[in-house]
C-alpha cells in the first residue's frame, strides 16, 4: 500500500526523497517531495505558495510499531493534500494561460485596429480630406518626440 501511494502521489517525472533514520528507540521518518524546476520569481504570490505547499515535507518521529499501525495512513493523507494542491497549481496555470491568450488575442485586435486604412487610388480627391491630411501631418501623437 505504502508504494502505490507513492505511485499516485507523484505526478510524471516527479521524485521524493524518502529518509529513515534511527533516533534511540525510535525513528524518523522524512518523506521531501523534490519539486522540479527553480520557482520562477516573476510568478503570482499564488503560484509561489503553491509551490511551497507542495515542497512541504511528511516528517515523523515515533516507535516502529506505531509506524507501522499508523504511516500507510499518515501517507495516504499526505498524498491527498499535495493532490489537492496539484489540483489548485494546475487551475492556476491554466487561468494565466488563459489570460495571456486573451492578452495576446486584444494586443492582435487593438493592433488592427490602429492601422491606418488605404485609399484607393480611384477615389476623387475630396477637399476635406486633403485638410485632414494636413492636420494629421503636423498632429502630435504619443509616438512622436515633442
Amino acid at each position: 500500500m505504502i508504494f502505490e501511494t507513492f505511485h499516485d502521489m507523484l505526478k510524471n517525472d516527479e521524485r521524493i526523497q524518502f529518509t529513515i533514520t534511527r533516533k534511540g528507540d525510535q525513528l524518523a521518518v522524512l518523506v521531501q517531495p523534490m519539486l522540479q524546476g527553480a520557482a520562477d520569481e516573476k510568478a503570482s504570490e499564488a503560484i509561489q505558495s503553491l509551490r511551497a505547499a507542495l515542497a512541504m515535507p511528511l516528517y515523523v518521529v515515533t516507535h516502529p510499531q506505531s509506524l507501522d499501525a499508523d504511516f500507510p495512513r499518515s501517507l495516504a493523507d499526505f498524498a491527498y493534500v499535495r493532490e489537492g494542491g496539484h489540483n489548485d497549481l494546475k487551475d492556476a496555470m491554466s487561468r494565466i494561460k488563459e489570460a495571456v491568450k486573451q492578452a495576446k488575442a486584444e494586443a492582435a485586435k487593438s493592433k488592427q485596429a490602429d492601422k491606418p486604412t488605404e485609399k484607393s487610388r480611384f477615389e476623387e480627391p475630396n477637399h476635406q480630406d486633403a485638410a485632414s491630411e494636413k492636420t494629421a501631418e503636423i498632429a502630435v501623437t504619443d509616438k512622436s518626440l515633442f
